[in-house]
């Protein structure tokens, strides 16, 4: 039987000619029933049969899968049925997986009805469909795993400024449909950021840099947001947006400056408590005695001491004030810097002065509008760490120099001191939150870092460099205010 198989398989290879047997695309002859009747050299090299041996099978041991709709495929073929058939996964004799898509049609050969079928190989096209399919998932995963978890707003933007894909909580926080977001400029979302120029989005993707700015929303919460350029991509998107909600790390920001402060008032304690001890001491004895100089009719005398307790009693309302001026915060106002410093250096005067000579040069009209408190805060740092690099007992050898100036239209607050400077090895962190060279003494590294962000929150800058005599300088650099008709208060008021 099966040689009778052999035989009529050679006979329909010789019936289609030579064009069916050396076509490149595998061709099969299959009955009605399934069963394989012939193949093309093609065929035979795909699946890895001779004609012999294939001619044994039927359709169904080709199948990779159990079939389902193999009787419907065959009687689809039969009858003449043009709609095209779906892609099948076949198997090869050593077991390996090809795809095909069937184009099959009926055809009497030798007196007999078969199902001539050519199978377009598509084992690339699928792979590569599973390969985006995997790539697809794994880029959800990634999201899901990533991204809809960093607690920030997402939005990702083509070239043209469009969103094209965002985090859910963007869209939370636009509080409108997903929908209606994709494929809206950003400068219709975002009035303050993209509405006037610069836009954030377009600085970003034309000069291929991450740019930071940082705001407060109709909403009244201050939000930073990040868009930096998308690395070389085919899927069209160009920028990434990242929005941060920074009400909690503006409040724990608050709560670090507020103890820093006191840890500053705390490490000028003692010259506080100097200045004020003195002359209230000085109160209590001329008080009695100017009592003693009415009594004995010596009234002259009394009000010369009473003048002197006067005074003396000035000075401590202005230590007072001046100590107020770090400790209680103060809304945003024009500020006369050097009255500022001034008022801010009685304060650290004590201190700094057990170790060097503190000079003051002060440059008139030297105004800023910003938080004096804050900036005294800053102030009392730089005076202090200045002062702490000067080695103890050696005043009249070592200075700390405060100076403000102009500079086109900045206001600059400067410290140097004669100490060791910066080391290089340190120079480029010792902005970073809790670097310190001073654990021992019970440092914690926040100061500088603090004192940074602080100025930056003013919207100015703070650096720092060596001298080239030896020492370091740190430069408080903020915003010039120029308004003629603006009342300028000093900070000590």
């Amino acid at each position: 039987m099966s040689g009778d198989r052999v035989t009529r398989a050679v006979g329909l290879r010789q019936v289609l000619g030579p064009f069916f047997e050396r076509a490149l695309v595998p061709v099969i002859v299959v009955e009605r029933d399934g069963r394989l009747a012939s193949a093309n050299d093609a065929a035979l090299t795909q699946y890895g049969y001779a004609l012999d041996a294939l001619c044994q099978l039927s359709i169904d041991d080709l199948l990779a899968v159990p079939r389902t709709e193999l009787l419907d495929d065959l009687e689809h073929a039969y009858l003449g049925d043009r709609r095209p058939l779906a892609r099948r996964p076949h198997r090869r004799k050593d077991g390996s997986v090809l795809w095909v898509v069937p184009a099959a049609g009926p055809q009497s050969l030798l007196g007999e009805t078969f199902i001539v079928s050519a199978l377009q190989d598509v084992t690339a096209l699928v792979s590569a469909e599973e390969r985006a399919a995997f790539e697809r998932s794994r880029s959800e995963l990634l999201w899901e795993g990533a991204v809809e978890r960093l607690g920030s707003a997402v939005a990702l933007f083509d070239a043209d400024r469009r969103i094209v894909r965002m985090s859910r909580i963007f869209v939370e926080w636009m509080k409108q449909p997903e929908s209606e977001l994709t494929g809206k400029r950003c400068d219709e979302l975002f009035l303050r950021l993209c509405a006037t120029q610069p836009c954030v989005h377009a600085v970003a993707a034309a000069e291929q840099r991450r740019v930071v700015v940082e705001i407060d929303s109709a909403r009244g919460w201050p939000f930073r947001v990040e868009v930096f350029p998308a690395p070389p991509n085919d899927t069209g998107v160009a920028t990434v947006h990242l929005g941060h909600d920074l009400r909690e790390e503006r409040a724990m920001r608050s709560r670090l400056v507020a103890a820093d402060r006191l840890a500053s008032l705390g490490r000028v304690a003692a010259g506080v408590a100097h200045e004020v001890n003195n002359p209230a001491a000085f109160v209590t004895l001329a008080l009695p005695l100017a009592r003693d100089r009415v009594n004995q009719g010596r009234p002259a005398e009394a009000l010369a001491l009473i003048d002197e307790a006067i005074a003396a009693t000035a000075q401590i309302t202005e230590v007072m004030r001046d100590l107020g001026g770090v400790v209680r915060d103060r809304p945003r106002a024009v500020v006369d810097l050097s009255a500022l410093v001034q008022s801010t250096l009685r304060i650290a005067s004590y201190e700094a002065e057990t170790r060097a000579r503190v000079e003051r040069v002060f440059e008139a009209g030297v105004t800023a509008e910003v938080r004096s408190t804050r900036i005294a805060q800053v102030l009392l740092n730089l005076v202090l760490n200045a002062a702490q690099a000067l080695p103890e007992g050696d005043a009249e050898h070592h200075r700390i120099e405060v100076r403000t100036r102009r500079a086109g239209d900045q206001a600059i607050i400067e410290v140097s001191d004669t100490g060791p400077g910066v080391p290089d090895s340190i120079a480029a962190r010792i902005f970073e939150p809790f670097f310190t060279t001073r654990s021992a003494l019970g440092g914690t590294g926040l100061g500088l870092w603090l004192s940074r962000t602080i100025v930056e929150e003013e919207g100015g800058t703070l650096t720092s460099r060596n001298r080239p005599e030896g020492g370091a300088v740190f430069m408080v650099s903020l915003p010039l205010h120029r308004a003629e008709d603006t009342r300028v208060r000093a900070s000590a008021e």
